[in-house]
């Protein structure tokens, strides 16, 4: 009897694996019908120009008649605020946060999407060391932005 359900644990799961309809949410992410064209940017430099550089995928596309294209303005902020200090009053951990308000026209279409990032980070003795971490984290939560508005700008009919 107990071999059976091996069996059948082994035959079931599988099925149940591969029909539960899984896809990855930015598969599809490359191959869009829209066209980028960023106008204006404002707030902090480092981070518009992460953000610009991430998007630029997006603006160089063959200028297709039929692909959409969309103005887009936005403006960043960047905040490293102190979480913990040790008994000397040295800071231990900081919170990493990216703040972008992207405004979308196209058209007769205006769209804006807000977008807040955060990372809480341990602080180094070494100040390089921390300070590339620091550029790995503030790269990897522009990158969660912006594919975030690329989804949404995929799901607009």
């Amino acid at each position: 009897m107990n071999t059976y359900k091996k069996i059948l644990f082994i035959i079931f799961i599988p099925i149940l694996i591969y029909s539960c309809g899984y896809q990855p949410m930015f598969k599809d992410l490359k191959n869009l019908n829209f066209v980028l064209n960023i106008n204006n940017s404002s707030g902090n430099e480092k981070i518009n120009r992460l953000i610009k550089s991430k998007l630029k995928g997006y603006s160089n596309q063959n200028n297709n008649e039929n692909y959409q294209k969309y103005d887009v303005a936005f403006t960043s902020e960047y905040k490293k605020l102190i979480v913990a200090k040790d008994t000397t009053g040295t800071a231990t951990e900081y919170k990493i946060s990216i703040e972008s308000k992207f405004q979308i026209t196209s058209g007769d279409l205006k769209k804006e999407f807000k977008y807040i990032e955060s990372f809480n980070m341990k602080s180094s003795s070494d100040r390089i060391e921390e300070q590339d971490y620091e550029k790995n984290i503030q790269n990897s939560l522009v990158n969660i932005i912006t594919k975030k508005l690329i989804q949404q700008l995929s799901q607009i009919k």
